[in-house]
Parts: C-alpha cells; sequence; structure tokens
C-alpha cells in the first residue's frame, strides 16, 4: 500500500513536471509570435510614411480651401523643354502683337535697334498702329518709318526705350548656311488675334532656299505650315535666332525672306511720298486723263488759301466724286460731278496744304469708262498737279528701274521712243503684285500678264517689233487692281532699227547724211537727246530725252570719258537752210564741227540729218562734254530751220 502510493505519487511528480515544461514551451512560441507580428506592423507603418511624404512634395502647395475627397488626384505637372521650347522662350520678348485701326493685327518683331519688323500689308495700308509688348506695355501711334524695298516687310518707329529697354531685341542672323532637314519653328499672332493673346508656335524642317537675283533676296523654305490666317510670321532655329520672316501672303506657301538679307537693309529705306506736288505746275487751269483703272487724279491747293473759299469749275464726260482732304487726311468735302459743266465752292478752314482729288464714277451697269476719262478744272486759286514719282523716272533702255504701284488701281505710265524694224523685251517683276503690262502706240497694242514667270510665276513679259518710228505708251498695273507694292521694270532692245544713210565729209568729220521727205523729226532713240524749235532766231529746247541733261546756253552736257561718240543732228526747214553743230570738250575747247543743209526739191519744208563722229586725233578733254546746235537760215537770212534734234550715241562703258 505504501509503495504504490508512493510510487503514484512519484508518477504524479513526474506528470507535474512535463506539464509544466509543456506550459513554458507555449508560453515561449507565443511571445515569439507576437514579436513577428509586431515587427511586420511596424514595417507597413514606415512604408505608409514614405508614400505620405512622397506624395506630399510632388503635389502643388494645398490649397486653403477644403479638399473634394472625392475628386480624383491631381495629374504630375509636365517639365517640358526641347528646341521649341527653347525657342520660343527666347524670340517670345521680342515679340509685339501690332493692332491697325480698323481691327487689322499683325506680328511684330522688336529689332536690337530699336525699331519694330512688321508686314506692311497686313496692316491694310494703315501707316501707324497701337503695339502690344509682350510684357503687356502698350505704345500708341507707332508710325511706320521705313520698308525693306521688295518684300512689303516695313520698319515702325523708333519705339520708346525707356518701354522697351528690359525686352531684349531679336537677334537677326543668317540661316543661309543651314543644313535642309534642319528644325525650325515659326511663331507669330493670327490675323484677327486681339492684344493680349500669346503667339503660336508651329514646327517644321527648313526645306531648302531659293533666290530671287533682280531684288537680291534669298527666300528660306519650310513645311511648318500655319494652321489659320496670319498678320505674318517669324522664322527661328532652335536657338532662338531669327532667321527668317514671312509677309501673310507668303506663310500659306512657308517661304520666308532671309533676315540675312533684311539685317544687310538697315537702316530702313525711308518711305516717300508716292505722288508730289509740282511747284511748276501751279495755273488756274488744268487739263488731264485718268486712266481707267488708275482710279483718282488729283489737284493740290497750296496752305495760303486756308480760310479762302475756291471756287471750282469742273467740264467733263464723266461723272465723278470731288473728294477734299486737308493735310491731316480729313475728308473735308464729298461733291458729286455730273457729265457736263459743273461749278463747285470749296472752303478750306482747316490747316493746308488740300487734295482736290476727283474719282470717275462709271454710270450704272457700265463697268467701264472708256479708256481715259478727261476732265477740265478751272479754279479761282493756282492749284499744282500731282505728279507720279515714275514721271520723273530716269528710264533706260537695259536699266532696270524699281517703281511702285502706291495703291489698288494705281497705273503706272511711261512714254518710250522706239524705232520701226528693232526689237524691245519689256520684262515687269515682283513679289507682291500680279504684274500686267500694256504697250500701246507707233502700230502696236500689247498686253501680257504672267508670261514671265518668276517665283510666284506672276511676272509679265513682252517682245515687241514697232513697224514705225514714234513713242509707245507703257503701262504697269496689278492684273486684279487689288495689290500695291514694288516692281522692276527693265527694256532691252535685242534688234537693229532700219535706216538709209548716205556719207559725206565736211570740216574734217566723218559725216553721215538721211535725206528724208517727210518734214517729221525721228523719235528720239541716242543714249542722250534734245529737241527744240527756233522761235524769233533763237534756240528753244521743247523735249529733253531721258537721263539727259540741258546746259545754261541750251546745249546738251555729256558726261564721257573716252572722248568717242557720234552725235546725229536732225533739222527741219526750208530748202538750202542750213546748222552748225559743234562740239566742246571739258576744257571748252572745239573738237568738232559739222554742217547740215536741207535739200527740199520744191517742197516747202524738208528733214535732213547727218551723223558726226568725233575724230581719233583731236579726242579732246575727257569729262562733261557741252553739244550745241546754231542755225544758220537760208541764204544767210535767220529762219530758215524750225525744228531740230540732237541724238548722241555712246560706244564706251561710260554712258552718254
Amino acid at each position: 500500500m505504501n509503495v504504490f502510493t508512493l510510487t503514484n505519487r512519484r508518477r504524479r511528480g513526474r506528470f507535474s513536471l512535463w506539464l509544466l515544461v509543456l506550459a513554458a514551451s507555449a508560453a515561449i512560441l507565443f511571445s515569439a509570435c507576437d514579436l513577428v507580428g509586431d515587427d511586420d506592423e511596424d514595417e507597413q507603418q514606415q512604408q505608409s510614411q514614405e508614400q505620405q511624404q512622397e506624395q506630399t512634395a510632388a503635389a502643388p502647395a494645398a490649397s486653403s480651401q477644403p479638399q473634394d475627397d472625392s475628386a480624383p488626384p491631381r495629374p504630375p505637372s509636365a517639365s517640358g523643354g526641347g528646341d521649341g521650347a527653347t525657342a520660343f522662350s527666347i524670340v517670345f520678348p521680342s515679340l509685339a502683337h501690332v493692332a491697325a485701326a480698323d481691327g487689322a493685327a499683325a506680328t511684330g518683331l522688336i529689332t536690337t535697334d530699336g525699331y519694330l519688323l512688321v508686314d506692311e500689308r497686313a496692316l491694310h495700308g494703315a501707316m501707324s498702329a497701337l503695339v502690344t509688348l509682350s510684357n503687356g506695355d502698350v505704345l500708341e501711334d507707332v508710325q511706320v518709318v521705313g520698308r525693306d524695298r521688295f518684300t512689303g516687310l516695313a520698319w515702325m518707329g523708333p519705339l520708346d526705350a525707356s518701354l522697351v529697354r528690359l525686352l531684349p531685341g531679336a537677334r537677326l542672323g543668317d540661316g543661309e548656311s543651314l543644313q535642309p532637314g534642319s528644325s525650325v519653328y515659326t511663331v507669330g499672332f493670327a490675323a484677327g488675334e486681339r492684344a493680349g493673346a500669346r503667339p503660336a508656335i508651329f514646327s517644321g524642317v527648313l526645306s531648302g532656299f531659293g533666290e530671287w537675283e533682280p531684288g537680291d533676296r534669298t527666300f528660306l523654305f519650310t513645311d511648318a505650315r500655319v494652321v489659320s490666317t496670319s498678320g505674318g510670321m517669324v522664322l527661328v532655329d532652335g536657338s532662338g535666332l531669327v532667321i527668317g520672316f514671312a509677309p501673310a501672303q507668303m506663310v500659306g506657301m512657308g517661304w520666308y525672306v532671309s533676315t540675312g538679307d533684311l539685317a544687310r537693309s538697315l537702316p530702313p529705306e525711308p518711305i516717300a511720298a508716292a505722288r508730289t506736288a509740282d511747284p511748276e505746275s501751279a495755273a488756274t487751269e488744268h487739263e488731264f486723263s485718268i486712266a481707267a483703272a488708275q482710279g483718282s487724279g488729283e489737284l493740290l491747293a497750296g496752305d495760303e488759301v486756308t480760310g479762302e473759299s475756291i471756287s471750282l469749275s469742273i467740264n467733263t464726260d464723266t461723272a465723278a466724286m470731288l473728294r477734299v482732304v486737308d493735310a491731316e487726311g480729313t475728308l473735308l468735302q464729298l461733291s458729286s460731278i455730273n457729265a457736263g459743266e459743273n461749278v463747285v465752292s470749296v472752303t478750306a478752314d482747316t490747316i493746308g496744304p488740300y487734295a482736290l482729288r476727283i474719282v470717275p464714277q462709271p454710270a450704272t451697269g457700265d463697268e467701264s469708262m472708256g479708256t481715259h476719262a478727261s476732265y477740265s478744272v478751272s479754279s479761282s486759286v493756282p492749284l499744282m498737279s500731282m505728279m507720279e514719282g515714275e514721271s520723273a523716272a530716269d528710264l533706260q533702255i537695259g536699266t532696270p528701274f524699281v517703281g511702285v504701284i502706291d495703291a489698288p488701281g494705281d497705273v503706272d505710265e511711261f512714254q518710250l521712243p522706239v524705232r520701226a524694224g528693232a526689237t524691245y523685251d519689256i520684262l515687269v517683276q515682283s513679289l507682291l503684285i500680279d504684274s500686267l503690262v500694256t504697250v500701246d502706240g507707233a502700230g502696236l497694242h500689247e498686253m501680257d500678264d504672267d508670261t514671265g514667270g518668276g517665283p510666284l510665276g506672276r511676272d509679265a513679259a513682252l517682245t515687241v517689233e514697232p513697224t514705225e518710228d514714234g513713242v509707245v505708251s507703257v503701262s504697269i498695273r496689278d492684273y486684279a487692281n487689288s495689290s500695291a507694292g514694288p516692281y522692276i521694270l527693265t527694256i532691252t532692245q535685242t534688234g537693229q532699227a532700219t535706216t538709209a544713210m548716205m556719207e559725206d565729209e565736211e570740216d574734217d568729220a566723218a559725216q553721215e547724211v538721211m535725206m528724208m521727205t517727210a518734214a517729221a523729226l525721228p523719235s528720239p532713240r541716242g543714249d542722250a537727246s534734245l529737241r527744240g524749235e527756233i522761235v524769233d532766231g533763237g534756240l528753244v529746247p521743247t523735249l529733253l530725252g531721258i537721263g539727259s541733261e540741258l546746259g545754261l546756253d541750251n546745249s546738251l552736257l555729256v558726261s564721257d570719258q573716252d572722248g568717242y561718240f557720234e552725235v546725229t543732228a536732225s533739222v527741219i526747214g526750208a530748202d538750202q537752210s542750213s546748222a552748225r553743230l559743234v562740239v566742246f570738250d571739258a576744257a571748252d575747247s572745239v573738237v568738232l564741227s559739222g554742217r547740215v543743209i536741207l535739200s527740199c526739191a520744191g517742197a516747202d519744208l524738208c528733214l535732213a540729218s547727218a551723223a558726226f563722229i568725233t575724230p581719233d586725233d583731236n579726242v579732246g578733254q575727257a569729262g562733261v562734254w557741252r553739244i550745241l546746235l546754231e542755225p544758220e537760215g537760208a541764204d544767210g537770212a535767220d529762219g530758215g530751220i524750225v525744228e531740230w534734234q540732237i541724238d548722241v550715241f555712246s560706244f564706251d562703258d561710260s554712258g552718254g
């Protein structure tokens, strides 16, 4: 019993010990699990805190307004970059919005010399505009002061230095060294854009180059196409260097005028008045014609008539409107002119001078008014005629002449002496007008529009062969009478005139004599020419050739460096009348003297011509030569010669 009990106690003691060991092990195991769980929770909390910090750093500053928890998170801001962004950021401060009074808008580019480059035609003819700079400053009444001669680009200014000093002027570079395929960008405002808008930018590549030799201009071509109507665009490379500027009409074609050429044309060519008053024409009686496409004719009253009343009598077969405009361009009076005789009173109260502009009005249903409309004007005060700049042009065969169609509808007209049998090539080139050339006279009536080709395919060209001597009218205008701008007129002679010459000699001078039965002087045809009449025994000039110069003694002045030239003297007069030709060199020494003698064979008047060539052995002093024709009369009496003409043909390269 005792033994069993002791044994049982021992067994129970061992069992209790095992229970204690198991309990301790379980406690240790549970404790280890708790530690592992705590570590995982700490790691998750740390990751959550790091994510929250990253989102806070990337997000914009928190608004003071309560946030809508239901709104989606804002996307991250783009960082941008690249050549286009760089180019835009560099050129943007130099861009300006230019607005005319009629709402027309254009892109302006500030240059480093304090002027603004702009497409003049995008301003619809306005000579001043409102300029809004990129920093918001506004410049009022900025004037157009100059233009690039051939491209329609103009300069405005000078700009107020105090306002633009913080705006860097654009760097005008020369992009003609770039390789085709180089990235380029075009920047500018749309035509109807309002001030305050940001300019648009378009990207592309440089496609190539084109040369316009007549105007010495280079064009850069690009495939960067503007999708809206523009007011001119600026072309830049990836560094923001300005390499081109496109007038509005060329933007769609991707044609940009090289700013390398524009930079070389600085400072800008001043803008001259399209029409000027001719003081020598001041008179109370005027008769003039207005070409069908010319638009208007104009007379000018000086400022001395301010405050006076001007009485006009206008006689015409074509109805018109009379517009009276003062020196500020303000319309003072608008009066209707009917076919027949009209009496109009004009009161000049504001500051003169005053332009009296007559605008023909075709009859209802009649779109044309014939070739010309004629007007006869009588005035109570002297009026001056308005002279086209081209009317005083020094137009020479073989020498290009630059003219300007001043406004839509303007017509420039030139008088060109021609000879039967000669061939004349006439070429009109322009970037801004669709040239139309017309030739009338001497048995000719020819017209051409686009035969001359050119960069835009709008140059005009004619080849004419007169069948008779005479003077032809060469007129130039825009084909649709809708555009204005400069053009280049070049006339060359490729054929020889037909003449019948006979030779004779007198006073040791070579002399060629041509006898004609028709008593009419030939058309002036030399490098220099002079025509005149004999009045009371005196020599009176009546027609000075283009590019010719008249001396104080009514002689013809010729600039010649080698002393070799030919002089043709033509006279009209009675039988046996004569005239002596004398040539003086720069030292006023006589180097040539010869006589022209008339033989009329029973006619009352006849024509004789003699050609004199300066002798090789008596060249004389080079410089300005003086050529004088002295009438000698019939049988020693005055009055035998009634008309005369001198033509000089130069043999050297110095001009005649």
